[in-house]
């Protein structure tokens, strides 16, 4: 059997007692402290990664923003060069579209003009052609006139009966006017 005793007066007990629950204490806040300090440092590390990617994304906002700029305005110098090129591309489209082909009138006379007929002066004025030239024999001259009579680019067609009163080498004059529409074309 045991038995214990207590030697210890009250007040000194009383005074371990508060030593104790004082030590206690500051074991509890030396604890707290060491918590704050640990959540502090991972709230401290939080915060620099994400300041960190923070900036990262500012940075990288930054070079897109650079570079989408450049890209606009690359893009408004390739749409300027289009505009100046398709007013370009209009300005020639509306002279092409009221621009006369007076090689149609050669290549009308070349295959409507008989063997006999030498054609010596060509001259226009507006849509009438003048032509001057020699025949052959009347029969050419009047195979020449049904011919460009005939041909569906000539208006009107008048040979002067001044040159029909001679039978061989006749010289002559012509004029027709050619239909508009088929200068504009550049095929007959």
């Amino acid at each position: 059997m045991k038995t214990l005793l207590n030697l210890l007066p009250e007040g000194k007990k009383e005074e371990n007692q508060r030593n104790l629950h004082g030590r206690f204490l500051l074991w509890q806040l030396f604890l707290l402290f060491l918590l704050e300090i640990f959540f502090l440092t991972i709230l401290i590390g939080i915060y620099l990664i994400l300041d960190f990617q923070l900036k990262s994304i500012h940075s990288i906002e930054a070079k897109q923003t650079g570079t989408s700029l450049y890209e606009e305005n690359m893009l408004r110098q390739f749409e300027q060069k289009f505009r100046g090129t398709n007013e370009a591309i209009d300005v020639v489209g509306k002279f092409d579209a009221t621009h006369l082909y007076f090689s149609q009138v050669f290549r009308l006379l070349d295959r409507e003009q008989p063997a006999g007929i030498v054609l010596r002066q060509l001259s226009t004025k507006d849509y009438t052609v003048t032509l001057a030239g020699t025949a052959a024999v009347r029969e050419d001259l009047l195979l020449f006139d049904e011919r460009l009579k005939a041909s569906s680019c000539i208006s009107r067609a008048n040979v002067p009966l001044s040159n029909l009163f001679s039978q061989k080498n006749i010289d002559f004059q012509i004029d027709f006017d050619i239909k508009p529409e088929c200068l504009r074309q550049n095929s007959l």
